[in-house]
């Protein structure tokens, strides 16, 4: 059995997935891709709890969030919709800039085109990083596994990656893992950074990976996340 099957195969077993665990994961459910976006630039530096509060405000002003609803908030009213999940003032005129971007259907344009070049035209979009472009991928199936600090220290951790880049650790993770199971292995990953895998009194003896984890078995040589 290659790794990458059998790190899933023992995280499954360990771990159970609700949808409320994951605000871009809940958000698209909804089958709006826009939405998506939306969540996962509030999801910076907070948690999934407060993304869910902000989008449920924003539910309840627009119905659907759209571009063009977006931008018919006034930015004061924005920012402290946006206020729960922090960084407010910033992701409030990230938002906005995002959707004078893809209003008009732009963004249906743009996920008609082959993944890579769909990656390519969202990262040209100021406030979309490559982590934004890749949640909206993987949740998608369009062939990407978004990497957040969690898959990050993690992946290091076990061995999965040698260098500590983004991009890196994203082509490491889309190696060892068959496409088909991109969005699993995304959260399964964040799920373990969460519960065992932690950036500080990481839960080794615990964790179901234990024996095949760089870090449990040679400490002294893994890369250390601080």
């Amino acid at each position: 059995m290659r790794r990458g099957d059998e790190i899933l195969r023992r995280l499954m077993a360990e771990f159970d997935l609700r949808d409320e665990e994951y605000a871009s994961l809940l958000s698209s459910r909804s089958g709006n891709p826009f939405e998506v976006l939306v969540a996962t630039v509030i999801s910076q530096n907070t948690n999934d709890r407060n993304t869910l509060r902000v989008l449920r405000r924003m539910r309840e002003r627009l119905g659907v969030i759209t571009p063009e609803g977006l931008l018919e908030i006034p930015l004061g009213e924005l920012e402290d919709m946006i206020r729960p999940a922090g960084l407010y003032r910033q992701k409030a005129k990230y938002l906005r800039g995002i959707a004078e971007e893809l209003s008009g259907g732009v963004l249906k344009e743009i996920l008609e085109g082959d993944v890579e070049e769909v990656r390519s035209k969202l990262l040209s979009i100021r406030g979309i990083g490559p982590k934004t472009a890749d949640v909206l991928l993987t949740m998608l199936g369009r062939g990407s596994i978004a990497v957040d600090r969690h898959i990050a220290r993690v992946s290091l951790r076990l061995g999965i990656s040698v260098k500590g880049d983004y991009e890196s650790i994203r082509r490491s993770l889309m190696e060892i893992f068959d496409e088909r199971d991109y969005l699993k292995a995304h959260l399964l990953l964040i799920k373990l950074g969460r519960v065992y895998c932690r950036p500080r009194n990481p839960r080794c003896g615990e964790c179901p990976l234990r024996d095949i984890c760089s870090h449990f078995l040679e400490p002294r040589n893994s890369y250390q996340i601080h």
